[in-house]
């Protein structure tokens, strides 16, 4: 009984040490690699970055892009809260049609355009350029920084919603979103007579017009796409599916001078969804959309027909890209509900 009682009491004196020690060490290792970079100051200014060009991507930016930032929830509810400006990014060949375009249509709103032969560095992308270009704007200027991409449909009051949840935080937002098949949409007129889209119907929507690479991310397919495409999707209810979304992309922007940095010493464009969220992770600067109640977003995508899923793959939500100790985005469940 004396010699159990004192063993109890050894283990236990060795167990609190060993917490004790390990507790410290992983405040080193924090102290290390995490740190605190937000910007909490107060943002009035809102700057909308807007890169495009081509006959297509023209025709999409003022069909789908700008309509649905236009909805009531979206700029227009930001209005009196936040100064809101236009960064139009394009080809020499498309200034005038889209300055035209801009003045026509009398959207209420300050804009800029900038071309390519306003840039000389050639030893980066294009698209990185134009990114740093307003992010050195939005950080002289204290201002936060949105994403319409000529591609992409926000559903009403998501914007709204991003900027408010950004508001003192000094945070950056990523969104899950899906792709969606362009021809599809096409058919439906989905902003015909005014109509404004809230996130359900356009979950609904984006499920209807599902891109062909879409639907090879479930899950339970055990041939599927889950592993290369980084998108995992599982319907647990008559309303609901549940996405393991491995690059949700930054689409509401909180910019410091380490952004500016980051962008500045690489050339790809894409590693505004492959590394710089990881960054931005580290620095306590990202908060990631859980639900499409707050905010939902599509990309148009042409079709491809012939996509083929990898055999062997069901249950998997893991993305070949990334390992998974550094796949922050892996943990997280996101929910996308709809109406039937």
């Amino acid at each position: 009984m004396i010699f159990s009682k004192l063993r109890n009491s050894i283990n236990f004196r060795i167990r609190s040490i060993y917490s004790k020690v390990s507790e410290y060490y992983w405040r080193i290792i924090n102290s290390i690699f995490i740190s605190n970079r937000r910007n909490t100051k107060h943002k009035e200014k809102l700057f909308v970055f807007a890169p495009v060009w081509g006959e297509w991507h023209i025709d999409l930016f003022f069909k789908y892009t700008m309509p649905s930032l236009m909805q009531s929830g979206n700029l227009p509810s930001l209005s009196k809260q936040n100064e809101i400006i236009f960064y139009i990014y394009t080809m020499d060949e498309d200034i005038y049609k889209l300055d035209k375009e801009m003045k026509n249509r009398n959207y209420g709103y300050k804009f800029y355009i900038h071309s390519e032969s306003d840039f000389y560095d050639k030893g980066r992308q294009l698209m990185s350029n134009f990114l740093i270009h307003i992010l050195k704007i939005c950080v002289n200027e204290n201002a936060l920084m949105l994403l319409a991409q000529s591609d992409l449909i926000y559903s009403n009051n998501s914007v709204k919603n991003l900027v408010n949840l950004s508001e003192g935080k000094g945070v950056s937002i990523a969104v899950p979103h899906p792709r969606v098949s362009y021809e599809c949409i096409e058919k439906h007129s989905i902003f015909d007579d005014d109509k404004e889209i809230d996130s359900d119907n356009l979950v609904s929507i984006a499920f209807k017009c599902k891109h062909h690479s879409l639907e090879l991310c479930d899950e339970l397919l055990d041939c599927n796409l889950t592993h290369s495409s980084g998108v995992s999707t599982r319907k647990l209810g008559a309303n609901i599916l549940a996405v393991t979304h491995n690059l949700p992309s930054v689409y509401l922007f909180s910019p410091i001078m380490d952004d500016v940095i980051f962008f500045s010493r690489r050339t790809e464009f894409n590693d505004i969804d492959k590394t710089w969220p990881h960054m931005l992770l580290r620095q306590t600067r990202l908060k990631v959309v859980g639900s499409s109640s707050i905010a939902y977003i599509i990309e148009l995508t042409r079709d491809e027909p012939g996509i083929k899923g990898e055999p062997n793959m069901k249950h998997n939500d893991q993305y070949n890209d990334i390992k998974p100790a550094f796949n922050y985005a892996n943990s997280i469940i996101n929910s996308w509900e709809f109406k039937e």
